[in-house]
């Protein structure tokens, strides 16, 4: 169990090392417009590291790349290769001189409700699965490395914003005859013949060449609840995305061993092809923009990615989400620059005087200890179930009923569902205690990651479609002495969306999670209380206490420990305003502030002021 208690005993030398992505161990600064070698001059100046190129997708015209590239070589600027198969990746949202980024998706929208029986409006273009298109993405993504690999660029963008449809909107795509044969063939891998399939599904094909899904529209009208030909078809659709993905990045690998692949602008998990079980392990870098807690998920995943997040805005706000995503993992910022970074001169303005002083101190070895640095892990699971939120969508759009084709990537993003707001609660909760939850997903929850990891707590959030496997494990887990911790009622349904005929744990004994039935009022402590309770009886008590003046937990504070040799570093960020709060250790430790500097002092109880616009990091050691 790494609680701090723990850190603080341990007299271990220098940490294990660690291999980074591709040897990215310091933050980046990357500015996304490009410009003069004056303007990039500048933003040297101000602490950026490297720009982005727009690739030629037409080609690969050494004269032409070498020209766009030459302001930021002249100013010792690095740069990303950016948009190389958007077309591909991203058709319904990209950028066109002469119309909407989303134009492609209003036109087969507007085909569908002129005609809603006509699949026409159903067939993506082009389809994630046609082999021509992967070929010629292939070959592109190959010349792209060609020309730009001497130069060492930082990664491979494969595409911005990209998704099955428009970003995250739903969409029931894709009823291609390339991306049907591949439904049929993955099917076969799912239930291994076609009796097991029909028998789910309550169906009666004859042949897999009938095997057709169940749309929306149909699905919404099911009366018995069993909306596995419609889910399957959704996790299909997830699957076909993220070998796309991948497909790009082996060819990005194929090319250069060394180089990094991404997507940037990702999305929440849900839809649009963020099953981040899946699209996690595709690429090695992504752009987040960190909604649904998309950063902790994606990283649980594959720990070795690199993460970037996105800048637009400047100010104490701006300051503490930036440190915040460093916190969470990031290893850089894309900034968004309309004039207010640096004049065509190089001039410095106001938000580039902000970002200096910002970027002063992360590229200063702040950002790079914590990179290096291991978070740490605690015995506390939360499941991520990609088929609860397709059945909670659903359910949901029953209960509104209101048409599904209306609703556009931003009623995607902003979802308020109750899945969606059970597992940010947990994670808030988890992390005011100071406790680092480990995420799991359905197929790792089933082959037994529970177990291997030494897991007390397992949080189901909302989690209501849960696979047989799925469903054991859980039992076999309660059996042996795990606390399960309920929000709603868990497995009402099985992993491929069917209502099941009796509830999945009977007779097993689940903690419901009533802290979660209602939003926590701001400053109020009692949900943490609550939490704090919950995991003493499994055994799991955090390594320090944050308390306010009255002596209760201190709420919408962020704590979070890394191990870094034999240190501890302990980050307190404030959700919001300034706060102060009082740090009970077990027992008395050295610390020191890695941010404002000075002597360590050997103690076990400090008072802090924690800013409003970046977290306190204090190093804790046994010894001096």
């Amino acid at each position: 169990m790494a609680f701090l208690l723990a850190f603080l005993l341990a007299l271990a030398g220098p940490a294990t090392a660690r291999a980074d992505t591709a040897g990215w161990t310091d933050y980046e600064a990357i500015i996304w417009q490009p410009g003069t070698a004056a303007r990039d001059a500048g933003l040297r100046a101000l602490g950026f590291s490297a720009g982005a190129v727009i690739a030629d997708r037409a080609g690969t015209d050494a004269g032409g790349i070498a020209q766009r590239i030459a302001p930021l070589r002249a100013s010792g600027l690095r740069w990303y290769v950016e948009n190389i198969a958007t077309d591909f990746y991203a058709p319904y949202h990209r950028w066109f001189p002469d119309r909407p980024v989303t134009w492609q998706f209003d036109e087969i929208r507007r085909l569908h409700q002129a005609n809603p029986s006509d699949p026409a409006g159903f067939i993506r273009t082009p389809s994630l699965s046609d082999p021509v298109w992967l070929e010629r993405i292939r070959q592109r993504l190959a010349g792209q490395v060609r020309v730009h690999g001497r130069y060492r660029p930082l990664f491979y963008d494969l595409a911005d914003e990209a998704g099955i449809a428009d970003l995250a909107a739903f969409w029931d795509f894709d009823l291609s005859p390339d991306s049907l044969a591949g439904f049929r063939n993955w099917l076969g891998t799912q239930y291994g013949g076609l009796a097991a399939l029909n028998n789910e599904w309550g169906t009666d094909f004859a042949t897999w060449e009938q095997v057709a899904p169940m749309l929306t529209d149909a699905a919404l009208r099911q009366q018995d609840d069993n909306f596995a030909a419609w889910s399957d078809f959704k996790a299909w659709m997830d699957v076909a995305f993220s070998r796309a993905v991948r497909a790009g990045t082996a060819a990005v690998h194929a090319a250069d061993s060394s180089a990094l692949a991404g997507l940037e602008g990702t999305q929440p998990p849900g839809w649009g092809g963020y099953d981040y079980t899946l699209l996690a392990g595709a690429v090695d870098v992504m752009e987040s923009y960190n909604g649904g807690n998309s950063i902790e998920i994606a990283r649980a995943f594959n720990p070795g990615l690199v993460v970037l997040t996105t800048s637009f805005g400047q100010g104490p706000e701006e300051a503490r989400n930036i440190w915040r995503q460093l916190l969470l993992g990031s290893r850089g910022l894309v900034v968004w620059d309309e004039g207010g970074v640096v004049a065509p001169d190089g001039t410095p303005g106001p938000r580039g005087q902000f970002l200096a002083a910002l970027l002063h101190e992360l590229r200063g070895g702040i950002a790079a200890r914590l990179i290096a640095a291991t978070p740490a892990a605690d015995p506390v699971a939360i499941l991520v179930s990609p088929p609860s939120f397709r059945v909670h969508w659903l359910l949901d759009r029953r209960a509104d009923g209101q048409p599904w084709e209306a609703r556009g990537s931003a009623a995607e993003y902003d979802s308020g569902t109750a899945d969606r707001r059970s597992l940010p609660r947990v994670v808030h909760l988890l992390t005011g205690l100071g406790v680092r939850p480990l995420f799991v997903s359905p197929t790792s929850l089933a082959r037994g990651a529970l177990r291997r990891s030494g897991m007390r707590v397992l949080v189901l959030p909302q989690s209501i479609a849960l696979s047989v496997a799925e469903t054991a494990a859980i039992r076999d887990f309660i059996r042996a002495g795990g606390r399960v911790l309920a929000d709603g009622e868990p497995g009402r349904f099985d992993g491929h969306g069917r209502r099941r005929a009796s509830p999945a744990f009977s007779g097993f004994s689940l903690r419901p999670l009533d802290v979660l039935a209602t939003a926590p009022a701001a400053g109020d402590p009692a949900p943490l209380e609550a939490m704090a309770a919950l995991l003493r009886e499994a055994g799991v008590v955090p390594g320090f206490a944050l308390t306010r003046d009255d002596g209760r937990p201190a709420p919408d504070v962020e704590a979070r420990t890394y191990r870094s040799g034999g240190v501890t570093i302990l980050a307190l960020l404030a959700d919001a305003a300034a706060t102060t709060v009082t740090l009970a250790l077990p027992r008395p430790a050295w610390v020191r502030d890695l941010r404002r500097g000075g002597a360590a002092v050997r103690t076990d109880h400090l008072h802090l002021s924690l800013p409003a616009d970046g977290p306190v990091l204090l190093a804790l050691s046994p010894t001096r």
